[in-house]
């Protein structure tokens, strides 16, 4: 008699339900992913208001997150797909997919310090100091190379035989191949070369706001005092402060995200964990337009704007017909009074 613990492909069931289970949550992250990185691009074209030097990267990491949501699918299939043995194309599918997952991820990382990088040098530093450094043609070329660096990470070291990437096993999905021998050496080679330099950069840069904005109201407090008077100096703008908190949120999310995968790859954890692990990495991608929508200030007010379909109601609308009454003709410069430089003079 068939043990009933177990279907009749010899798997435990509790097994099988559970990457059922698997499946339909990143079918799920998929859906939210997909919506919410959409509305970030919309919100992107639609309004100048959100067309600021730090938005660049912020829409680059929902590109990054939109085409990790793309990938989730397959992932998602090959979870329930029956194997008896691994076919050619099945492998080279899903090498293809995680190789791109895990890019794509990285890229992520890229973005979140370049985007602590921004905020750092428009708030702690003078206006002319971030012109000089947030030049469009500057930036076209930071972001090239925060794509292609990820991608050559990934990839070199699959064409030197080490570790594989395809259909795992194990852990009966797409995956990097527990069985090579040198899988371990891959984890430890991408983890060490994309993780550490961006981690401090984004550490030190943050810190140096906080520590900034600490001083600097610290000190116009003083001077008031002791003039009685306004000293001609501006405190750090409220909006600022927000709109860096959120940002601050985001990658703290990610940081609780990728850090269990992590560490249960450098470990060698069991392969239930690493699977599970993988999919808190991949919920990451949909969980940014949710915190933008709760906590951004003018991601917020855009995002309202397109799910009730209150076009006239879009600040600073890109297009004409968005606006109930002729519009004043605004410059580029002060439709971007972020991106021009800090909110305050330096002290």
């Amino acid at each position: 008699m068939e043990n009933d613990t177990s279907t009749s492909e010899g798997i435990p069931s509790f097994i099988k339900s559970l990457r059922i289970v698997d499946a339909v949550l990143l079918l799920t992250i998929t859906f939210i992913g997909v919506v919410g990185n959409t509305l970030v691009f919309i919100a992107y074209r639609v309004s100048y208001k959100i067309r600021t030097k730090t938005n660049i990267f912020v829409v680059n990491l929902a590109a990054a997150d939109f085409m990790t949501c793309l990938l989730l699918p397959i992932v998602s299939w090959s979870l329930l797909i029956k194997v008896d043995d691994i076919a050619h194309w099945l492998d080279v599918l899903c090498g293809f997919t995680i190789g791109g997952i895990q890019a794509f991820a990285s890229c992520s990382i890229m973005m979140l310090a370049s985007i602590a990088a921004n905020r750092f040098v428009l708030i702690t530093r003078k206006r002319a100091t971030y012109r000089k450094l947030y030049q469009n043609k500057f930036i076209f070329v930071w972001l090239i190379l925060s794509w292609i660096y990820p991608m050559l990470v990934v990839t070199i070291p699959l064409m030197f035989d080490i570790g594989h990437l395809g259909f795992d096993p194990e852990i009966h999905a797409c995956g990097a191949r527990a069985d090579h021998p040198r899988s371990y050496l891959y984890d430890v080679i991408v983890v060490g070369i994309v993780i550490p330099i961006p981690a401090l950069i984004t550490v030190y840069c943050y810190g140096g706001i906080y520590f900034y904005i600490k001083r600097h109201n610290r000190n116009l407090d003083e001077i008031r005092q002791r003039m009685n008077q306004n000293s001609g100096q501006k405190r750090v703008s409220q909006q600022q402060v927000d709109i860096t908190k959120n940002l601050f949120f985001i990658l703290v999310s990610f940081v609780i995200c990728l850090t269990p995968h992590m560490l249960s790859e450098l470990a060698n954890a069991h392969h239930l964990i690493i699977l599970h692990t993988k999919i808190l990495v991949a919920f990451n991608s949909c969980v940014n337009p949710i915190l933008y929508g709760a906590k951004h200030p003018h991601f917020r007010q855009v995002f309202k704007c397109i799910i009730l379909r209150r076009w006239s109601d879009i600040p600073d609308p890109v297009f004409k017909w968005m606006s109930p009454q002729p519009s004043v003709t605004i410059s580029y410069f002060q439709r971007n009074q972020e991106t021009t430089g800090s909110s305050i003079t330096p002290l």
